[in-house]
């Protein structure tokens, strides 16, 4: 008996005019599930990592230097997921042929 056969078939009968046999039909069911991520942000922090470098950018003027600061800045963002679902209206397909 395979996994999608849950009766065993009825034994052959000797008398042909009195076989009984045990007739099943394979059905599908659907629900649909509606599922609806959500994500909320929490409160956002930031903290500098280690001391800022100064690169100097020839800025092509005589009479000024250009200069760039940089500074690694670490940004913390705490995300909280969450999720709705809604189940709809289940659904019987009958005539589905399932030859497994």
């Amino acid at each position: 008996m395979s996994k999608y056969e849950p009766y065993p078939s009825a034994p052959e009968c000797a008398d042909k005019a009195d076989c009984k046999k045990t007739v099943k039909h394979y059905i599908d069911i659907n629900i649909p599930v509606d599922v609806m991520p959500k994500a909320e942000v929490c409160g956002i922090e930031t903290e500098c990592c280690g001391e800022p470098t100064v690169v100097c950018a020839d800025g092509g003027k005589p009479d000024s230097c250009h200069i760039i600061l940089v500074q690694k800045v670490c940004v913390r963002i705490p995300v909280k997921y969450t999720f709705d679902s809604k189940v709809g209206q289940g659904m019987v397909d009958c005539c589905h042929k399932n030859d497994k």
